[in-house]
């Protein structure tokens, strides 16, 4: 379901959301801080801050519903993948280090864009990371227009 071509965009400079519901079936959210494909078993890893986000922690376990959406800020082009996840754990150090990386970056992309620092420090965070992976079920484009909405089994970018 996940070709090479949206690998490459959830890997490129993307802002990201994640999805849980709760024992009421109420959507909970979280801000991102990393996203990257698994190509050797088609997980889908991403990483959030577990104590700004307690209550989509609360919501993440093995078996449960999970839904991702990825947006490249420079043009709003964006997929929604949903799945099912797999495992939930604290960030390794590696992945404390691609988070370090990945905030830094689109602090710098969305202030060229001009957004600043301080508009979305409170909200983008690399502290007290999990992560969740889960294995994609849908994809969805969700890029504003016509399109938006659409099932693909896979999208060109």
């Amino acid at each position: 379901m996940i070709g090479t071509d949206i690998a490459a965009f959830l890997e490129g400079p993307v802002m990201i959301l994640l999805s849980t519901c709760d024992g009421a079936d109420r959507a909970c959210i979280a801000r991102g801080s990393s996203i990257r494909f698994d190509r050797r078993n088609g997980h889908i890893h991403v990483l959030f801050s577990g104590s700004q986000w307690p209550d989509v922690g609360g919501n993440v376990a093995t078996g449960a519903r999970i839904a991702v959406t990825v947006v490249r800020p420079s043009d709003y082009r964006a997929f929604q993948i949903k799945g099912i996840i797999g495992s939930a754990a604290p960030a390794s150090a590696e992945e404390q280090q691609r988070a370090t990386a990945y905030v830094a970056r689109m602090l710098e992309i969305m202030a060229e864009l001009g957004v600043t620092t301080q508009q979305l420090s409170h909200t983008l965070t690399d502290r007290d990371l999990v992560r969740v992976s889960f294995l994609p079920t849908d994809l969805y484009a969700q890029t504003p227009g016509p399109g938006a909405g659409q099932r693909l089994e896979q999208a060109p970018i």
